[in-house]
């Protein structure tokens, strides 16, 4: 899946691609717009080292994959997702770690067109399944998933933070 377009009354064309290495500038400012809005000014890291992690994971052929969603040619949605495999009968799942639209944008049916391209771009790879996580607090967001018609897992959460001790085999 190339490319997707969309015309909607409310909008402009909306258009969706996976994104290449010659868009690792736009996928880092729109992964600072998410910093920014999640963590504010304080906490967030500085362009530089966020597009420099872009490239690297863009270069290394990582399981990282960026999705960029445009109207009238200016990036307005970011999805971060990876494929990953075996899974459920051995067809993999899709994790979505970020999905994201400016500000600007909101209300204008952006995500939910992200959520649909990323679904046939799932499916078109024999993938039968979409995870994501939100914060416990983020109720913006469990609405809007819930409304696209997801179902809220029971599941434990877990993470190990790799700067501590504990896995380091010593």
């Amino acid at each position: 899946m190339k490319r997707y377009r969309r015309a909607n009354p409310r909008m402009s064309e909306l258009q969706i691609r996976l994104a290449e290495k010659s868009d690792a500038a736009v996928v880092a400012a729109l992964i600072r717009a998410v910093d920014l809005h999640y963590v504010g000014p304080e906490v967030a890291q500085p362009i530089e080292p966020t597009q420099a992690m872009v490239e690297q994971s863009m270069h290394d052929g990582e399981g990282t994959r960026y999705a960029l969603a445009f109207l009238e040619d200016r990036a307005v949605g970011l999805a971060c997702f990876a494929l990953l495999r075996p899974g459920f009968k051995l067809s993999g799942l899709m994790f979505v770690k970020e999905l994201f639209v400016d500000e600007r944008a909101r209300g204008q049916a952006v995500g939910a067109e992200l959520m649909k391209w990323l679904a046939a771009y799932a499916r078109e790879r024999g993938i039968t399944r979409i995870d994501l996580t939100t914060d416990g607090g983020n109720r913006g967001a469990q609405a809007f998933y819930e409304r696209l018609g997801a179902s809220r897992m029971d599941k434990v959460f877990y993470r190990f933070n790799l700067s501590t001790p504990v896995l380091s085999g010593d």
